[in-house]
């Protein structure tokens, strides 16, 4: 999918990368801002790296102090062979029918002796919209080499059911069919409308998530919106991506 000559909504939010890829966030995702608000601070794909390097080192020691680094566990990255360029293999077909990009998709990666992660973060707009809609969609890709990231991935996802005083309602599912195991996590306002979505796989020391974050204007977008709709685009994003990684 590439729109040539996409221009951003003057309005957009800075790109925020989902700081939950690797599933070490200790926080929700923050409320969606004001129409026309801008963001600041440090961008949020630094946050997200930092989050997996903490977690990584937090486990690290625990290997340490109980004798198991150094033992028979080796990487196994499942046959998802490293990239810099995620956005190369992010398959982003899913939302065709939708929308269109209105930046072009922006990749980051680090390559570390213990941990590789890889980013692709884009803007979409609704199909024919001039009203400044946007959806965010982020892949986030980890290739863990020093600890094995199975014993955490699951309560990384299910931390999310501890929150639902803050004005939002969220939903953890455990989903079949994905690498050896995955969750959707899902967030609805209050007003009952689905804003944002993260599907995320492990599949041995490998981990990949696909995150979609919507400012869309309601009733106009109701069916953008739809749980089973955004749930297909990402699950069909996800699979395609892993299949391409292990090309």
């Amino acid at each position: 999918m590439s729109i040539p000559g996409g221009s951003p909504h003057p309005y957009m939010q800075p790109q925020q990368p989902n700081p939950y890829g690797a599933g070490y966030s200790p926080y929700p995702p923050p409320p969606a801002p004001a129409p026309g608000g801008r963001g600041g601070g440090v961008p949020g794909w630094l946050w997200g790296i930092g989050g997996v390097l903490l977690a990584s080192a937090a486990w690290g020691g625990v290997l340490f102090a109980t004798g198991a680094l150094g033992g028979d566990d080796k990487p196994d990255p499942a046959g998802y062979a490293f990239t810099d360029d995620l956005c190369a293999a992010a398959d982003i077909s899913a939302f065709e029918d939708d929308y269109e990009l209105d930046s072009e998709p922006l990749a980051r990666s680090f390559d570390g002796d213990t941990l590789a992660i890889g980013t692709c973060d884009f803007t979409l707009a609704p199909i024919g919209d001039d009203d400044y809609n946007s959806a965010y969609v982020t892949y986030d890709a980890s290739w863990h080499r020093g600890s094995d990231p199975a014993p955490e991935f699951a309560d990384s996802y299910r931390f999310f059911e501890q929150y639902g005083d803050d004005g939002f309602a969220y939903t953890v599912e455990e989903l079949s069919g994905l690498g050896q195991e995955a969750y959707l996590v899902t967030r609805t306002n209050d007003a009952d409308e689905l804003d944002w979505v993260i599907l995320a796989v492990r599949d041995g020391w490998f981990q990949a998530s696909v995150t979609w974050n919507a400012y869309l204007d309601t009733p106009e977008y109701a069916e953008l919106v739809d749980p089973r709709r955004v749930t297909g685009m990402l699950r069909s994003a996800t699979e395609s991506t892993l299949a391409a990684l292990r090309e």
